[in-house]
């Protein structure tokens, strides 16, 4: 970096005149970060298109799946006896349950022994099997019953068993881990620990199985009170009660997902289509430092509201994506029968000023799906290539490769290197930006050394002035 030396000779100004004089050059740097600033912008918004598809896609996933449109639901004359859901599979109609007797899992209690107790007769032992097997816990002197308790828990994937000490009570519980017949608790007491000092009484005791009648046949034991029979999920909660349950079509649950789909589906489409046909202000660039500095808040977001507007405006990439999502969703399917096409189910567009926005008939759609369910999936999930393919499945694969060339011109913010075409493109720009500024720095580096010079120059010519006037002097006064 060139000496700097401001004014002291001549009394200029310097650092002014500098600046006023490399205003041309910051001039021609300004420009092109404004450059880079629009790409940046132009990768933001397109970004911002990718995250409106990717929720699309997420959404049309799920009416790509039959079980959407082959839910179930159930129906309990008494909920407070049993709870029920069905699987996809399961037969639809209307089934008698009687809850003969709930599973329940093997337990033992002891008389009470104090919470203060601290074992202090020397090592003693003792077993327990339950249905995961047999383990020996070990007893010294210093444990306390809190200590017993997590010894027998430290085992309890070993056994099956756990144990709890209630101090309210001051009585030792354990308890099987899991319910049903095979749920046992067996106790091997060789050195009296367990029924001297614990209290517990030694027999064996055993879980029950969970017994039910469906449809007034044979009785069924199930190990637990929740259990799934004929694809039906069941929750048993009180014994000694009949219920009747109706499996259905879960109509809800299809028409939920076509109602997201229906808006995620509009927001993608409309962001595109605004940011199509968004005006383009070109008298509004991108500010610099220095403009922002003079300027509010709520200016500089006016300035950039309208700077940012209409950069992807016609953009052909953008709008031959957006012709071609269209294109997929007014399609018909071939092999759907009656409902062969969206407008067909209740979901269709209005004019041309709605950019294909979409709009659904609920009770047009719920309709098809009681009248046809099979048809209202066909158009939806249809495999087959061609035009049989359903409405979902080619849309899903459309968004797909949407996003994919979406992301070859913009990237992705979570990838470590940009490869985009505007991740390059900005990045020469980023190039250029730097060997402006070194040239900038050599042009004011050139200005102060021209003007050190200068001050150099004037600062001999006063010295040799001084001495001048000084000979004058003398010389006059001789």
């Amino acid at each position: 970096m060139a000496i700097r030396i401001s004014g002291l000779a001549s009394g200029f100004d310097t650092e002014s005149i500098i600046k006023e004089a490399m205003k041309a050059e910051t001039a021609r740097v300004d420009v092109v970060r404004q450059q880079k600033q629009i790409l940046e912008w132009k990768r933001e918004q397109y970004r911002e298109a990718n995250t409106k598809f990717l929720a699309l896609r997420s959404s049309l996933l799920n009416l790509k799946l039959q079980g959407t449109f082959q839910a179930k639901t159930v129906t309990s004359t008494d909920p407070s006896v049993l709870a029920a859901t069905a699987a996809s599979s399961a037969v639809e109609g209307s089934f008698s349950i009687e809850v003969i007797r709930l599973a329940r899992g093997a337990s033992k209690e002891s008389t009470p022994v104090g919470s203060d107790y601290v074992h202090s007769a020397g090592e003693a032992s003792f077993a327990l099997t339950g249905k995961n097997g047999t383990a020996a816990i070990t007893v010294e002197d210093g444990d306390t019953i809190a200590a017993v308790v997590a010894k027998i828990n430290e085992q309890q994937a070993a056994t099956g068993i756990r144990a709890t000490y209630d101090s309210s009570q001051n009585k030792f519980y354990l308890f099987t881990s899991g319910s049903g017949a095979d749920a046992k608790i067996e106790l091997q007491d060789s050195s009296g620990f367990l029924a001297s000092t614990l209290n517990l009484d030694l027999t064996t005791v055993q879980g029950s199985d969970a017994a039910i009648k469906f449809n007034g046949g044979q009785e069924l034991n199930f190990s637990s009170n929740r259990f799934t029979f004929n694809n039906i999920n069941f929750n048993l909660l009180k014994a000694g009660q009949t219920v009747d349950i109706n499996v259905s079509p879960n109509i809800d649950s299809a028409v939920e997902k076509i109602k997201d789909f229906v808006e995620k589906y509009n927001a993608a489409v409309g962001y595109i289509s605004e940011k199509l046909g968004e005006k383009r202000y070109r008298d509004f660039a991108p500010l610099s430092d220095e403009q922002k500095q003079e300027m509010k808040e709520k200016e500089i977001e006016l300035w950039e509201e309208k700077a940012k507007s209409g950069l992807l405006r016609s953009e052909s990439t953008l709008f031959n994506l957006y012709s071609a999502i269209r294109n997929q969703t007014s399609a018909t399917v071939a092999d759907a029968g009656k409902y062969s096409s969206l407008s067909a189910v209740g979901i269709t567009t209005a004019g041309w000023q709605d950019q294909g926005k979409l709009y659904l008939d609920e009770d047009k759609l719920r309709t098809a799906l009681s009248q046809d369910p099979e048809g209202v999936m066909k158009l939806f999930t249809n495999s087959v290539e061609g035009t049989d393919q359903g409405i979902a499945v080619r849309l899903y694969d459309q968004v797909n490769a949407s996003m994919q060339r979406i992301t070859n011109t913009a990237g992705t913010v979570s990838a470590g290197a940009d490869n985009s075409s505007l991740g390059r493109e900005i990045e020469r720009v980023d190039k250029r930006i730097n060997t402006l500024e070194e040239r900038l720095q050599e042009v004011e580096d050139r200005y102060y050394r021209q003007f050190t010079a200068m001050e150099q120059a004037l600062q001999q010519m006063n010295a040799q002035s001084q001495w001048l006037a000084q000979q004058f002097s003398s010389s006059s006064g001789q």
